[in-house]
């Protein structure tokens, strides 16, 4: 053990000698500990690392993607306009005040045999449209088991149903 010599104010002399014993062994205690932690740390490090193969493949040329085929229906003041895909648009006028929602579903039904399984469907209607009107066209395409229905603004579609 180390042993260390203190003065004492106000003794004999001002100088007595005072043995004081430090007690070492939690120092090396934590010594102990540290050293372990640090080997163990530069253990995983070694083992952490991932060996990368730096071979480099050549690219692969990508096809281009052709757009995926969709049903869209828009909903205007004129009525609905209905494509399929690249076919030219279809209109439905509005008689009397009056979606023809009946000539609609006729139409999805005879249709619904030449699409795929499950088309996307893109319901648009206009702002100034009524709501039950969008449900309308839904509704009648939940009817036929046509379920893959998206909603959107027809200000986004406008373009493809020229």
């Amino acid at each position: 053990m180390g042993g260390v010599s203190e003065p004492i104010p106000g003794g004999k002399g001002g100088k007595k000698p005072v043995n004081v014993e430090l007690n070492l062994v939690p120092f090396i205690d934590l010594l102990v500990v540290c050293i372990t932690f640090l080997l163990l740390t530069a253990v995983w490090t070694q083992t952490g690392r991932i060996n990368i193969d730096q071979s480099v493949q050549k690219p692969q040329q990508e096809k281009p993607k052709e757009p995926p085929k969709r049903l869209t229906i828009m909903i205007d003041k004129k009525g609905y306009t209905m494509k399929w895909a690249e076919e030219r648009p279809e209109p439905m006028m509005v008689a009397g005040g009056k979606y023809p929602i009946e000539a609609l579903t006729k139409r999805l039904e005879g249709m619904k045999e030449t699409l795929p399984k499950d088309p996307r469907i893109v319901v648009a209607p206009e702002d100034s449209i009524a709501y039950a009107e969008m449900i309308l066209v839904m509704d009648a395409l939940m009817g036929l088991e046509m379920d893959n229905i998206m909603v959107a603004d027809a200000a986004s579609v406008i373009g493809e149903m020229m």
